[in-house]
């Protein structure tokens, strides 16, 4: 059976891994003029939401 340590962790890190991909999108792409990046920017940043509210109700299980 796979263990809550190892869920807990691979929650954080595909959490971490959106926000920041979501950050230097932003950042470093023209998310202005450029809808595709914007659209892909917008995903990120809603999976990393969702990624935040998994950590927070894995924190409430254990």
């Amino acid at each position: 059976m796979i263990s809550l340590n190892l869920v807990f962790f691979a929650t954080i890190s595909l959490t971490a891994a959106s926000g920041l991909a979501a950050t230097c999108i932003v950042i470093f792409g023209d998310t202005q003029h450029n809808a595709g990046q914007k659209a892909v920017a917008e995903k990120f940043a809603q999976i990393a939401l969702i990624g935040a509210a998994a950590v927070a109700s894995l924190l409430a299980v254990s």
